[in-house]
């Protein structure tokens, strides 16, 4: 059983919890956002990482003039930049097949958060993108977001067969709405997914919210000044079947509609940091509701309830107030099967008085499938066979996926591990030998185009394994050994051993450190050498 988190934050939203694809649970706190990180193989199950979400510099949000009376302006201009809600996307928008936070705060501004790196690092994280600049600029309520939601990945945009595939993870989707009754469909890429080199925000679409018609209606004087500018506050997407429902708020009125997303093949301008624009198309049609409902809500368990009293009777014993104690809940969310809730105890029938450093809250975990070890919730506690070709095999995708698409100069050893990759392109085993050394000849140009050199053993060796379609193992290794042992003996000749494609053996001496490729997992010099390839594949 997962035990209690305690958190030094106060909830700042009625919904502050967020899991992750990859289990990484964000708690919006103030002008905080708390990261709970799962460990790995350690006593203690969470790192706790606290990123500051309220400080923009100029570049990334200028300073603005008080909007006029006629936008309605509370001050935004001015507000704390308190989160008041959290989304993770889809995984694969941000690198190594992570996803991205969506950080939506009280000045209205939505903002997508990235690691570079480790999570666990707090240098690592980044503001990336803030959504307003993509909106309109005519309207300064066109440049507020209210709400906003992550659609679940479409299966049938995904495309993991072709190697240089822009659709690796899907495509990101993300709807908003403004404060002048817009609903917007945004795209986002990145360097990691997608067809820009920088991180982008396209605007698929944007369609007016139906205003509720209340003519007939006697509404008092408060109700008519609180609707005089309805928005959304509550988006939610339903799941893939050719189009996507999706079904927002406005007003305590529930909405329904069906997007539906597709390829546009009329010509549009190509942006300059595109490698291979897609062009696509949405429509946004009003849905017939199967109810008018919200979809369904999570709700608390009896583990949960009977831990969220246990909570209740301790804080009631530690601050001697016995059972004058107020409980209060800011989130409920799922993960696989785990359950989290967060909580905050008060006194009750007194007066409380607490500095904002002395906020505390409780999470509680409840695995719903009666694992009280909660094991194989996470990704990495599941112990699954692994298919070593298919690993291998999305290995080399991913290399060739990265550095195609790379307009820039490849440094040396961005070359060693693209001649690797050739090598295992060769060696590997698969359902799609064709392909795989189609592939191995776009490495083969793309390294001769770089290194400005002439790979003649590569593309004779090559030329042999094409024209002989059953080769067996041995044979090939043969064919790959001596290949890799030309390309040594070259580059000792040469005298430029910075330059060298193959990966040098540390225990020969100068002029003898040629590796034959003749494995994908282990590394033997001419002398028998074992070492660590530079590209363990």
């Amino acid at each position: 059983m997962l035990p209690p988190a305690h958190i030094p934050v106060q909830p700042s939203s009625q919904d502050c919890l967020a899991w992750s694809p990859d289990g990484e649970l964000a708690v919006a706190a103030g002008e905080e956002v708390y990261l709970l990180i799962p460990r790995h193989g350690s006593p203690e199950p969470w790192t706790h990482v606290r990123i500051t979400v309220s400080n923009f510099n100029s570049k990334e949000w200028p300073w603005q003039e008080q909007a006029s009376f006629k936008d309605m302006s509370i001050g935004e201009e001015q507000a704390r930049a308190t989160v008041t809600a959290l989304a993770w996307s889809p995984p694969g928008l941000g690198k190594h097949r992570r996803s991205v936070l969506a950080v939506l705060t009280s000045n209205l501004i939505l903002s997508l958060w990235a690691s570079d790196s480790n999570f666990t690092d707090l240098d690592s994280w980044e503001r990336v993108v803030i959504v307003n600049k993509a909106l309109s600029s005519g309207s300064r309520l066109q440049q507020r977001i209210r709400s906003m939601a992550w659609a679940p990945t479409n299966p049938h945009h995904v495309d993991r067969r072709t190697p240089f595939s822009q659709r690796k993870w899907g495509i990101p989707i993300i709807a908003i709405a403004d404060d002048s009754n817009g609903l917007y469909i945004l795209r986002i890429s990145s360097p990691f997914a997608g067809q820009y080199s920088a991180w982008n925000v396209e605007v698929l679409r944007r369609d007016n919210i139906p205003v509720p018609d209340r003519s007939n209606d006697r509404p008092s004087l408060l109700s008519l000044a609180m609707n005089a500018n309805p928005f959304v506050d509550h988006i939610e997407f339903g799941a893939w079947d050719g189009n996507i429902p999706v079904v927002y708020r406005t007003s305590g009125i529930i909405h329904h509609a069906n997007v539906s997303l597709c390829e546009d093949g009329s010509s549009r301008v190509r942006p300059k940091d595109a490698s291979d624009h897609e062009h696509l198309t949405v429509s946004i049609d009003q849905a017939r509701p199967a109810n008018a409902n919200m979809p369904s809500q999570l709700i608390v368990s009896p583990v949960l309830k009977a831990r969220m009293a246990k909570e209740k009777e301790r804080y009631g014993l530690d601050k001697n107030i016995g059972s004058h104690v107020m409980l209060r809940t800011f989130g409920l969310a799922l993960f696989n099967d785990l359950h989290a809730v967060c909580i905050t105890l008060h006194p009750a029938k007194m007066v409380e008085y607490t500095a904002p450093f002395e906020g505390n809250s409780t999470i509680l975990f409840d695995a719903s499938n009666g694992n009280s070890n909660a094991k194989g919730i996470f990704p990495w506690q599941s112990l699954l066979e692994v298919d070593v070709a298919k690993t291998q095999r999305s290995i080399l995708d991913v290399i060739l996926d990265q550095n195609l698409q790379r307009p820039l100069t490849l440094k040396n050893l961005d070359l060693r591990i693209l001649y690797s990759a050739f090598c295992g392109n060769l060696l590997l085993r698969d359902d799609k030998p064709l392909q795989r050394l189609q592939d191995a000849g776009e490495i083969l140009k793309l390294i001769e185009r770089h290194a400005n050199i002439d790979l003649l053993a590569e593309h004779r060796a090559l030329l042999s394994i094409k024209n002989s379609h059953h080769l067996s193992d041995q044979e090939l290794i043969k064919v790959i050994g001596r290949m890799t042992t030309a390309r040594g003996q070259a580059e000792s000749s040469s005298g430029s051993p910075e330059m060298a494609l193959l990966d040098p053996c540390p225990f020969c001496p100068e002029g003898q450190k040629i590796t034959p490729f003749d494995s994908l997992t282990e590394a033997y010099c001419l002398q028998r050498h074992p070492f660590g390839r530079l590209f363990p594949l």
